[in-house]
């Protein structure tokens, strides 16, 4: 019993390190001052092949959703809208949707240590098809 309930302050004194870092990074995010990539280029968990379900992803992933959210609110305040896990060219990682007043951002969250991967811009609006279809009349 002992033991269990040392681990239990040594758990939240690292959650809460981590959440520190992790306001810290978006911080910088948001001010400009650090720029994500839009695409994952790799994540501590590299998945076995044939790993496709959201059930045998969760048997991989060492970081709760719950995590995973705080983590890219961190760096994207805002409101999550979705948060599953995904395959990402195979790594494992959150994925992430923040709402906030610019719109929607998809954040990739490392799986294994919640570290902020990537951040893209998501269109929701349809914008893209509109820009797209005044280029072509020119």
């Amino acid at each position: 019993m002992m033991k269990e309930h040392t681990m239990k302050p040594t758990a939240k004194i690292l959650t809460a390190v981590t959440m520190v870092a992790a306001l810290a990074a978006g911080t910088a995010y948001a001010t400009g001052a650090i720029q994500l990539p839009d695409e994952v280029k790799s994540s501590s968990i590299k998945l076995p092949r044939g790993v496709e379900s959201q059930a045998e992803f969760a048997k991989h992933a060492k970081v709760t959703q719950q995590e995973a959210e705080a983590a890219a609110l961190a760096v994207m305040p805002g409101q999550v809208v979705k948060a599953k896990l995904d395959d990402e060219d195979g790594y494992l990682v959150w994925q992430i949707d923040v709402k906030h007043a610019k719109g929607t951002t998809e954040i990739a969250v490392d799986a294994g240590n919640a570290k902020v991967l990537a951040a893209e811009a998501e269109e929701d609006d349809g914008n893209e098809h509109e820009h797209e279809g005044r280029g072509e009349r020119g």
